[in-house]
């Protein structure tokens, strides 16, 4: 029974998101409250009360949320004001906001995770000095990479402003430009010295999130090396991660690096196939985590909001689907490839969150897993979005542990060997002289004799990875998919 319901529930809610809508942004736009049918008794409820009473039903914390009387939903005059109330209430043993991870969303998120779809310029920016502003990668296929832009190229003008110095201003004016305009002129100096000026518009392209894969053969080892930078739908990225770990296998790999440093997280069916193509064989099929819920959902109690709000496409509602879920928390390994390894690091940053922190946690129990760059993001809890008033409300309901019951990483990982921070942007993927890959391949075990030169960093440089950073609109978390079932 839960077979066949679980693979159709997720084929509608896959279904639920439109394409069309894949470059929007949401600027929380006042909503209007209107008439929905889901109340109780025949009742008509505003779209307010719906949000509330099923944000309140799904709710990790929802213990934390006051009753509607006290609340008043209908006192908020946006959605997104409602929202961001409610999830103000959980707070953390300093007494400040625990809830950093809820979020609406118009459904530009929806559209990057469950198709595979982005509507932008293809590329992400950094600093590597105060004057030194950089591509920190692009995707294939996209606007920039059609252009040609690559990791380490230099930009010296946007829009024909060459004045890039690291302040508020600039960075304003540049993170619009990049991420918040249809259009941009950029001038940009290659790793060869000469000069390029293009114009970039924004375009829908296919995700490969394999930024980057190789076999270093270093000190005696072979070494699988992955960049891998966002956990879309599984079908849209599968065919790219089997090539790279046919590639290991072909190179008789012994050890891994998995290189998450910009992987913000995303579909949890993917981070499970990437945990299964990491694992060593003797994984078998243990257990690999398991999900916990709300007390309301696991008693199958909730308010009729969610009892009747049907998933689009489909005769069953989200209650429903919650039922099946909690009924059948527990997922276990199913070894991929042939690839048998024992060691395994991940290079990570602030901005490694979520699906990415989930695989370092569910491996930990059965090989030697280790962390080198800086502290992750912190965010062991995930979410699914339910459309409500014309916004996907994503809202922490699912709390991951690993068969070890460890889950409690809200301050995130922390490396081993402590932090190394100071990367480079004007060295690109796989050479060894790349502070973070060096780090782990030292971890490994490779002498750093083996490893030739590396590039001082200057104390501006380490003072700028502190302090200068361009503002990430990019998403961070961990989004439920259901992608096996029993």
């Amino acid at each position: 029974m839960f077979a066949t319901f679980r693979k159709t529930a997720w084929a509608a809610v896959i279904a639920l998101y439109a394409l069309g809508t894949a470059c929007k942004k949401d600027h929380g736009t006042p909503v209007t409250p209107i008439t929905d049918t889901t109340g109780t008794g025949g009742t008509i409820a505003t779209v307010n009360d719906s949000m509330y009473f099923i944000f309140k039903d799904e709710y990790l914390w929802n213990d934390v949320i006051p009753d509607s009387a006290t609340f008043k939903p209908n006192s908020y005059s946006s959605l997104k004001d409602m929202f961001n109330a409610l999830i103000a209430f959980k707070k953390n043993a300093a007494g400040k906001n625990m809830d950093r991870y809820g979020f609406l969303d118009d459904g530009a998120v929806a559209g990057e995770i469950n198709e595979g779809i982005a509507g932008d310029f293809g590329m992400d920016l950094g600093y590597n000095d105060v004057n030194d502003l950089r591509v920190l990668y692009v995707y294939e296929g996209s606007p920039a990479y059609n252009q040609g832009i690559r990791r380490t190229w230099q930009i010296t003008a946007v829009n024909g402003n060459s004045d890039i110095t690291y302040n508020e201003a600039n960075v304003e004016r540049i993170s619009n430009a990049i991420y918040y305009s249809s259009s941009v002129t950029l001038t940009l100096k290659k790793p060869d010295g000469t000069s390029v000026t293009v114009t970039l518009n924004t375009a829908n392209y296919n995700i490969n999130p394999v930024l980057y894969s190789s076999v270093l053969n270093v000190g005696g080892k072979h070494v699988g090396y992955l960049v891998f930078n966002q956990f879309i739908s599984l079908d849209k990225t599968q065919t790219q991660l089997d090539a790279a770990f046919d590639k290991f296998v072909a190179g008789n790999v012994t050890d891994l690096v998995i290189d998450l440093r910009y992987n913000g997280g995303g579909s949890v069916e993917t981070a499970e196939y990437l945990a299964n193509l990491i694992a060593p064989a003797s994984v078998g099929t243990s257990l690999m985590y398991k999900e916990y819920y709300n007390t309301n959902l696991t008693n199958h109690q909730y308010s009729n909001y969610l009892k009747t709000k049907k998933v689009p496409g489909a005769s069953y509602s989200w209650g429903d689907v919650f039922d099946d879920w909690v009924s059948n928390p527990s997922f276990y390994f199913e070894k991929k490839k042939t690839l048998d390894v024992s060691n395994v690091v991940f290079i990570g940053t602030g901005s490694t969150a979520s699906a990415s922190e989930l695989v370092m946690n569910v491996l930990k129990p059965y090989m030697t897993v280790k962390l080198v760059g800086d502290t992750t993001y912190g965010k062991p809890v995930g979410f699914v979005g339910i459309t409500i008033g014309g916004k996907d409300m994503y809202a922490v309901s699912i709390w991951s542990k690993n068969a070890q019951n460890q889950g409690d990483y809200f301050d995130g990982f922390f490396p081993d060997g402590g932090t190394a921070t100071y990367e480079d942007f004007s060295i690109d993927w796989g050479s060894t002289s790349e502070l973070l890959l060096r780090k782990a391949l030292i971890t490994l075990g490779v002498p750093e004799s083996e490893l030739g030169r590396v590039k001082q960093s200057t104390e501006s440089l380490r003072t700028l990875r502190e302090n200068a950073v361009i503002p990430n609109p990019h998403f961070k978390g961990m989004i439920e998919t259901r992608r096996r079932f029993k």
